[in-house]
């Protein structure tokens, strides 16, 4: 081992073929949950207990037969939940390898970047700031402060240097360093890496919305059940009728499929994502890493987006270029080259060095290096240019030009010419040190580098098209406030400039601001705090290690192509593309999923609301209820069953951001639940005029409830009209196994009475008429208005 690890150029090809069949890959094993306790979970909780109990009276009541079969149902019904959530975990783990720590490497002698599981002992690292650790390492070069709190629970950063040994999982927050790999996967420190997947989240905001109108239903439900009680009692009606409607009231009020609907939706929506679009080409996809995020980004409506590589290109180069007194443009350069790191991969440091490479200018080597710090805007640097030691600051050059700076009166008037002109402005400055590391003299400014990066050609047509779609475009940038007018221009962006500062002293300005200038990344955090306070869903761009809690602060994070390992962990999305592009998908496709979610929401307060309706009012006349247990279970799990497929459904997405009105939506509803709840009563009343036993009379009512659920489900699942949109397959498939189903087992009388040829006729007939019935309601304005369609 010490024979290939002694050098600082790193392993070579045949010492990784040979550490790799030692030691294996840099991952740890993935948990999964027993299969067998999976399934079991199905039978426990407050639904199945609630379908338990059905089974055991329905036993005690006599029906011994007619209980088995309701047990049968419900492990039916567990092994699709189970298929549906393992097929949505395999998904999950597909994301999950997708989205994987890179970390820069030195092998054969080059740096390069590869995915951390490929790490072996001995590989030569590259940390800085933003990087989380990606295994157990020892540092040899440089120093760096590394935030361990995940691990060790200490709550500041600790300091280290040279011969200090990193720990996997730990966040690099300032500073650079190279160290070699000691360990890696289960031998490292602390067994385990930082996960980058989050798969558990507290409930959203739709998910909160959803919950609560089940929960007013449920409420609703229990109280007409309490009322049916009493009138039961008063009127002597049996005791087993009035427990069997209050049982099935409840069971068809409870969402069975709800839980597997979501995590299908969510899941179908990232994969969506991650697939790259209508495109489809693989690299162009954007990365879930909050599955719950796919539905909040329904509701955001202002996006804060940082100007380099989202809406540039962030191809800097040196456009223009200014010196002062007897300085040279080389001198200039080779000072500007010598205070970069090539090492770091940084567009700025990459631009200068590119220029003076090109110039054929040598590039002294520096010492007593500071990268570059986003609280001072600058990096710093020392060489030796003959016998003198020079101390070079290079950065912002509005904060680096005071006024005891040489030159600084005629730099500010060339920094503001070159800024109206759209160039990010660096401004060099050197100065004479006594001794390596000792204090400066008087500072100089040697000259100004004008960087241009040009805007994206797609970016305000896709600004346009945000607009379009209700989500405001708000620039986030460092640079001044000229350059930013003048980007923001190019760009057709809309909205005064401001800076931080105006911010804090009128908070107000967040309604209308569309750019915000000089702009620090820990500005970011309250930029989007302000747009918050002011009522607005916010999404947010980053890509260092700074830009993490406001990333983490936005209801909407995204990480931008080649962002931070922080930045990363601290999103909700994580683009794979540069540019607006993927932004837009993630609204659309979250968009999409809201829409399924609502049409599920809208489907099941439909149905409640007839199955409330037609089973009270039928036992108020009659003192029987109209749906056996089973009966009910068999609706139930028809409903659900095609429920799931809404998750894959094809849709439209929605014009403007999403706005849940639970008022409106319940109110629309019961507009919606009024032709079938009529035809329902109708194809009741007429089959009790023809006479029929109740049992059949209870089957005639199960089909009807099946097949004019299905006919309300495909008029409400899309808008302006029920054939706007082409069903999926999934669909499709879940439609007619449904109706096949009831049909076989009603028309044969399978386990249940058989019902009358005729009425098939009638009932389809009555599906017909009641999903024109509903379209001519969908059409009425004010119900686009309740339901949020306009």
């Amino acid at each position: 081992m010490a024979a290939i690890t002694d050098s600082h150029n790193g392993l070579r090809d045949a010492d990784i073929i040979k550490l790799r069949q030692q030691y294996g890959w840099n991952e740890l094993p993935e948990f999964h949950e027993n299969v067998l306790i999976l399934y079991l979970k199905n039978f426990w909780g407050p639904l199945p207990w609630l379908m338990e109990l059905v089974i055991v009276i329905t036993v005690l009541s006599g029906d011994t037969f007619e209980g088995i079969l309701i047990a049968c149902l419900l492990i039916l019904n567990g092994f699709i939940s189970l298929y549906q959530r393992r097929s949505a975990d395999a998904a999950l783990a597909t994301l999950r390898k997708a989205i994987q720590i890179t970390v820069r490497v030195r092998r054969n002698n080059l740096w390069g970047t590869l995915p951390g599981r490929e790490l072996v002992p001995g590989d030569v690292i590259r940390l800085r700031a933003g990087d989380i650790v990606p295994a157990d390492a020892e540092i040899f070069e440089g120093d760096i402060s590394v935030d361990l709190s995940s691990l060790t629970g200490e709550s500041l950063p600790r300091d280290m240097t040279v011969g200090d040994k990193v720990f996997s999982g730990g966040i690099v927050r300032h500073g650079e360093s190279t160290a070699r790999v000691s360990s890696i996967g289960l031998n490292t420190e602390y067994g385990k890496t930082t996960e980058l997947l989050e798969v558990a989240h507290p409930p959203t905001h739709m998910e909160k919305v959803v919950f609560s109108i089940i929960k007013y239903f449920f409420t609703l439900n229990i109280v007409v059940a309490a009322f049916v009680v009493v009138f039961g009692l008063v009127v002597h009606a049996p005791i087993l009728q009035i427990t069997n409607f209050v049982i099935v009231l409840l069971l068809m009020s409870v969402p069975v499929a709800f839980p597997t609907m979501f995590a299908v939706a969510q899941t179908y929506g990232a994969l969506q994502l991650s697939a790259g679009g209508k495109t489809g080409v693989k690299g162009n996809g954007v990365l879930v890493r909050r599955l719950a995020a796919v539905q909040e980004g329904a509701i955001m409506d202002v996006l804060c987006s940082d100007k380099t590589g989202t809406l540039t290109q962030n191809l800097l180069s040196v456009k223009e270029i200014c010196v002062y007194g007897d300085n040279s443009e080389k001198r200039l350069l080779g000072l500007a080259a010598a205070c970069s790191d090539i090492a770091d991969e940084d567009s700025i440091d990459q631009a200068i060095i590119e220029r003076a490479t090109e110039s054929n200018i040598d590039i002294p080597k520096h010492q007593n290096y500071m990268p570059f710090d986003s609280a001072t805007k600058r990096t710093e640097a020392e060489i030796v240019e003959g016998l003198k030691t020079i101390h070079i600051k290079k950065g912002l050059a509005d904060l680096l030009l005071d006024r005891d700076t040489v030159f600084s009166d005629k730099a500010l008037k060339d920094v503001s010419i070159m800024s109206q002109k759209g160039l990010r402005v660096l401004a060099v400055i050197a100065s004479e040190v006594t001794v390596p590391g000792g204090k400066p003299t008087t500072n100089e400014c040697v000259g100004l580098i004008g960087l241009a990066d040009p805007i994206r050609p797609d970016a305000p047509d896709l600004i346009r098209e945000l607009n379009k779609l209700g989500v405001r475009l708000v620039m986030i940038t460092g640079d001044g406030r000229a350059t930013a007018q003048a980007v923001a221009n190019e760009l057709g962006l809309s909205g005064k400039v401001f800076t931080p500062e105006d911010l804090k002293k009128d908070p107000k300005i967040a309604l209308d601001g569309g750019v915000f200038a000089e702009a620090y990344p820990d500005d970011k955090l309250e930029i989007v705090r302000a747009l918050q306070n002011a009522g607005h869903v916010v999404g947010m761009t980053g890509d260092g290690v700074n830009d993490a809690p406001a990333l983490h602060q936005a209801e909407v994070g995204i990480a931008v192509l080649g962002a931070t390992e922080v930045a990363k962990q601290a999103a909700s999305f994580i683009l794979m593309s540069p540019g607006l592009d993927g932004i837009r998908r993630v609204v659309t496709a979250s968009r999409r999923v809201y829409m399924r979610i609502r049409t599920w929401a809208l489907n099941k307060v439909v149905k409640s609301i007839e199955v409330l309706f037609v089973t009270t009012i039928i036992f108020l006349l009659t003192d029987s209820y109209i749906l056996s247990p089973l009966l009910a279970v068999l609706v139930m799990l028809a409903n659900d069953f095609v429920t799931i497929s809404i998750a894959t459904d094809h849709t439209k997405p929605l014009l403007h951001p999403a706005r849940w009105k639970i008022f409106r939506l319940v109110m629309a509803s019961s507009l919606v639940a009024l032709p079938p709840f009529i035809f329902t009563m109708f194809i009741y009343f007429l089959s009790i005029r023809v006479g029929y036993p109740i049992d059949v009379i209870r089957t005639i009512m199960y089909c009807s409830l099946i097949y004019l659920g299905k006919s309300t489900f495909l008029s409400v699942r899309a808008w302006p009209y029920g054939w706007s949109v082409r069903p999926s397959m999934t669909v499709i498939v879940a439609l007619l196994f449904s109706l096949i189903f009831t049909s076989v087992i009603a028309g044969f009388g399978i386990f249940i009475a058989a019902m009358p040829p005729i009425f098939f006729a009638i009932i389809i007939a009555g599906s017909i008429a009641s999903f024109f019935f509903i379209e001519i309601i969908k059409r009425l304005r004010f119900v686009h208005r309740m339901l949020d369609i306009e």
